[in-house]
């Protein structure tokens, strides 16, 4: 019996220990911080296990990997190399939906030397986003096509009927992560020059995405290490990022301007209020006036929309912190989730949309791939099924040998790329495909 070790226990795992155990029969172990959820996912089957597991805990990691078939990395990246390292220590292959940052690269050369896999952006975005555009690109070469422009878009939002509150947003996946997003920068590509998107909401625009609807979009991370994934010439111009409902861009640039979310500094919480914590982040004296004091902050009026969703979340309310301590992030964090969970019968959504501008000897055409894709009331988020599911499908393929090789690698072979598809596509996570010519 195969075994595969989870490290995590947050908003995606559900749908691909569901995976292992009730298609492929394998044994799952789930090691988290947190038990509980864990016991609420594995349900009571007896192939899966629940530990107790602290990430700075390297003995017991150890043990773990050594007693693997295959290791599932769905915890923060800092702990990343930790885990990778004991993977090629015990010849264990790696998967993770993270992306291919420069740190996991500088692997490459001792999994290779050790025969080991670390195969990473099996996610929605890194992941089936990718996968699509690999697949378009290889059919647009073989058709001897230059590509001289690629768009790509990812989102996880609340679906049109179910998206009620003044953010346009509630959280199907980490929110912490999301925070940590919020600081990273980003860059793409115009016509061959390279544009650094340090502060990423100021680059926003609003973009129409055929057939689905009107979002704004700003960019979510280095799209110019494509061209080499892709093989692409280094002249055209790619973008990639995320959708938004209208709004959330300068409501982020808001926040980021008076550091609301600050992911560094641990702060005591202890008997304080909301306007009181709202207080100390823009430096006032007292919470008297404290919607014109972080008005003043951010530099815009106090009845500005962003004034009012912070209203809408309690952030000036005489009510008591939840966190004893904690980061502004973690505070804000914990105030959305009072209010921007998915309650029981909502519907998140996600959508995957690339689109290629392809030259041709006697015309100029645009391809477009886009998925929209559902969560089912009661059952699992669509974004947990887009993120775990292509993983799953990734680690039945390695263990039955279908896929194998070593190294640092991303699904963008056809090899990888193709089963993983055709399987999310008998999933109800498919491509719908269409060609304008220009």
């Amino acid at each position: 019996m195969k075994k595969v070790l989870i490290l995590g226990a947050g908003y995606t795992i559900k749908p691909m220990v569901d995976y292992f155990i009730d298609k492929c029969e394998y044994e799952v172990v789930m090691a988290t911080r947190t038990v509980s959820k864990a016991e609420v996912v594995i349900g009571g089957r007896a192939l899966g296990t629940s530990v107790a597991w602290l990430s700075d805990d390297l003995d017991a990691l150890d043990k773990m990997v050594e007693a693997s078939d295959i290791v599932i990395v769905m915890i923060p990246r800092s702990c990343h190399m930790d885990v990778a390292n004991l993977c090629l220590k015990h010849q264990k292959t790696m998967i993770t939906t993270d992306f291919k940052h420069a740190e996991i690269e500088t692997l490459e050369d001792e999994a290779v030397k050790r025969g080991v896999l670390i195969l990473t952006e099996l996610g929605e975005d890194p992941g089936i986003d990718n996968m699509g555009l690999m697949q378009m690109v290889d059919e647009i070469k073989a058709e001897n096509g230059k590509i001289t422009d690629i768009t790509s878009y990812g989102a996880g939002l609340p679906s049109f009927e179910d998206n009620r509150n003044p953010f346009g947003y509630k959280f199907s996946w980490d929110p912490l992560g999301l925070m940590r997003s919020a600081v990273s920068p980003a860059k793409y590509l115009v016509k061959g020059t390279a544009i650094d998107a340090v502060s990423k909401f100021e680059h926003r625009r609003i973009v129409d995405v055929d057939g689905i609807g009107t979002f704004e979009t700003y960019p979510s991370n280095d799209a110019t290490r494509y061209l080499k994934i892709f093989d692409l010439d280094s002249d055209m111009s790619i973008y990639k990022g995320l959708l938004r409902f209208l709004g959330w861009s300068n409501t982020m640039i808001g926040f980021l301007k008076i550091e609301l979310i600050e992911n560094a500094t641990v702060v005591e919480l202890a008997n304080t209020t909301y306007a009181q914590f709202m207080a100390r982040v823009v430096g006032a004296d007292s919470t008297d006036n404290i919607r014109a004091d972080v008005a003043s902050g951010m530099g815009i009026p106090t009845n500005d929309d962003i004034i009012e969703r912070m209203a809408w979340l309690g952030l000036f309310s005489d009510e008591q912190v939840t966190l004893e301590r904690g980061t502004n992030s973690e505070v804000l964090v914990d105030a959305m989730l009072k209010k921007m969970a998915y309650g029981p019968g909502e519907k998140d959504m996600i959508i995957v949309h690339n689109e290629i501008t392809v030259e041709f000897a006697d015309r100029t055409e645009r391809r477009i791939s886009s998925m929209l894709v559902e969560g089912t009331p009661g059952g699992d988020t669509a974004m947990a099924g887009a993120v775990a599911l292509p993983t799953a499908i990734a680690v039945r393929l390695i263990l039955e040998g279908q896929i194998g090789g070593s190294g640092v690698k991303t699904p963008t072979t056809p090899e990888m790329y193709e089963p993983i598809l055709d399987e999310l596509s008998d999933m109800g996570f498919a491509y719908k495909r269409k060609t304008v010519v220009l």
